[in-house]
């Protein structure tokens, strides 16, 4: 199917087939193999580079061997079959998604799906948000998502001289500070969900930066995927307000015990924040790259102030 990021092992679908001889069974084998590699696209080969890639395999195999069994009639996710772990390897066998979930996007910025399936990803993630919240990371990042600050040193050492530089610190605190976490996909971009032939159903695959956090990171960079920068302009504040409708209707159903109104004040006061966050990494780590456009700016400008007048919720 691929080889993995920086070459570390491959993605294959084999088919199984049954002792009859007749039946037969299609699943996806992830097949990782930790190496030192050279060859990263963008030429971030450190150390500490090689560490979090490798530990990032291990936290995808602990979600899928003890999260997604109580989560998947929830939100879709495929079936851990098998898996094999060494010091050198892991080993995952996968149900193949394909089978109901055949419509997959990998093409990037020109990417461009419908609103159906955008509000389906949009509704995947409120569930999977409201599902987990204040749930424990046992064995997961204890900071989702692959641009942590913490895991980036790196990109942000690379960054020039700014004011977005100078407040990566308390942008970072900010979402750790807020009073309602939830796990979050933490790479919940437009090629790791697949949809079925209508794009009403929706499933996720790629857990390697699932973690705590707040639900909007994971809503922003789905956006920032799914939406050129025009339409980001003219549309991200409607789906934003869709994000927080299907975040509603998921914790009344799932924490009934929490007010729905609180969780969406804390986390809509960081949204910006979530963007001027990831604005961070990415202004080091590739600072010409396509995400950075007039809707990212305009939300990191809004984050700026609000941590320089000290409006922002911690």
């Amino acid at each position: 199917m691929q080889s993995l990021w920086a070459g570390q092992g491959q993605l294959m679908r084999l088919k199984l087939e049954g002792l009859d001889g007749t039946t037969t069974q299609s699943v996806v084998v992830k097949h990782i193999v930790y190496a030192s590699s050279d060859s990263h696209p963008r030429g971030w080969n450190s150390q500490g580079s090689a560490q979090r890639k490798r530990h990032s395999y291990a936290v995808e195999l602990h979600w899928y061997r003890d999260y997604v069994a109580s989560l998947n009639a929830s939100v879709k996710m495929p079936e851990l079959r098998y898996f094999e772990e060494s010091a050198q390897s892991i080993v995952l066998v996968l149900e193949d998604l394909a089978v109901d979930f055949p419509v997959r996007f990998t093409l990037g910025k020109d990417d461009r799906p419908s609103p159906v399936q955008i509000e389906s990803c949009i509704g995947w993630l409120a569930k999977l948000h409201a599902r987990t919240l204040e749930c424990r990371a046992e064995g997961l990042w204890p900071i989702g998502g692959y641009w942590h600050l913490d895991t980036r040193p790196d990109e942000w050492l690379a960054m020039p001289e700014s004011t977005l530089k100078n407040s990566a610190k308390q942008l970072d605190q900010t979402l750790r500070n807020c009073g309602y976490q939830c796990l979050m996909h933490g790479d919940a971009k437009l090629a790791n969900f697949c949809f079925d032939d209508k794009g009403q159903s929706v499933a996720a695959v790629d857990f390697q930066y699932v973690g705590r956090g707040v639900g909007v990171q994971d809503l922003m960079l789905l956006l920032s995927s799914v939406l050129p920068d025009a339409q980001l302009l003219a549309q991200g504040s409607k789906w934003v307000d869709v994000y927080f409708e299907q975040l509603t209707a998921a914790l009344l159903q799932w924490q009934p015990n929490i007010k729905p109104d609180e969780v969406i004040k804390q986390w809509r006061a960081l949204y910006p924040i979530t963007w001027a966050d990831f604005h961070r990494f990415l202004a080091g780590w590739s600072p010409d790259h396509w995400k950075i456009g007039k809707y990212c700016i305009q939300q990191t400008e809004q984050a700026l102030r609000m941590c320089h007048s000290d409006q922002h919720v911690s």
